[in-house]
């Protein structure tokens, strides 16, 4: 683990802490609103800067899906900001769904698995899926449906080609990327409760949770991904 936690490492992951903490201050705070506009779009820009300051031995298509991945992601948290109009909040399905599955075709291999040993994570995964459908379903609009319904299948792809990984690359790339993971599905289930569950509302620490976990999971799944190829 020394080689992860390396100063640039410590140095980046502190600058989108910091970055997150003040967009979440302003969005809650009495000054304007509007400079939030200013300060979001840093936490992915040091995402790619971090990137390209530290990827070797990567395919040029790989390395443009994965930054495509992270400026749709991007979008995405854009078009959500204004979540309860049906076209932003489809764009923003749209654009998360695209992002999911750039990054799930970087996880993608060729070597064979034991499906009996993704049972369980499968279950898991499905289970929490079904859990907020359930909690859910009941103010979940005609509208939106489907979009959630496909969202939520592709976050699970996106958590079985996290876990295919296993015994691919190293232990430390894996586990990056499945942190990344675990941060993603905490997102989707906090906002899919916070949006359609009348009991969940936004608030200042569950919008601190959702920003922190939706940008360190792309962090750490980007840092994983550089690092699959690492001897350790």
């Amino acid at each position: 683990m020394r080689k992860i936690l390396s100063y640039r490492f410590i140095g980046y992951l502190t600058l989108i802490i910091v970055v997150i903490l003040i967009n979440i201050a302003l969005k809650y705070g009495d000054g304007p609103s509007y400079y939030r506009y200013f300060v979001k779009p840093i936490a992915p820009i040091l995402i790619v800067h971090y990137f390209f300051k530290n990827v070797q031995n990567f395919k040029r298509e790989k390395a443009i899906i994965v930054v495509s991945g992270i400026l749709m992601f991007f979008a995405g948290d854009l078009f959500f900001l204004d979540r309860y109009s049906v076209f932003s909040f489809n764009m923003a399905i749209v654009m998360l769904i695209f992002a999911k599955i750039c990054f799930i075709t970087c996880f993608l291999n060729h070597k064979d698995f034991n499906f009996k040993r993704i049972i369980p994570f499968l279950i898991l995964c499905s289970l929490y899926m079904l859990f907020i459908f359930t909690a859910i379903i009941n103010n979940l609009k005609e509208i939106y449906f489907v979009q959630v319904l496909v969202y939520l299948f592709v976050s699970l792809l996106f958590g079985l080609f996290t876990y295919l990984r296993y015994g691919v690359v190293n232990k430390l790339s894996f586990i990056l990327v499945l942190t990344g993971f675990v941060l993603m599905l905490i997102v989707d289930g906090l906002t899919a409760l916070n949006m359609f569950a009348p009991s969940f509302q936004y608030n200042f620490l569950s919008s601190t949770i959702i920003a922190l976990a939706f940008n360190l999971s792309q962090f750490f799944i980007v840092v994983g991904l550089l690092k699959e190829n690492a001897k350790n």
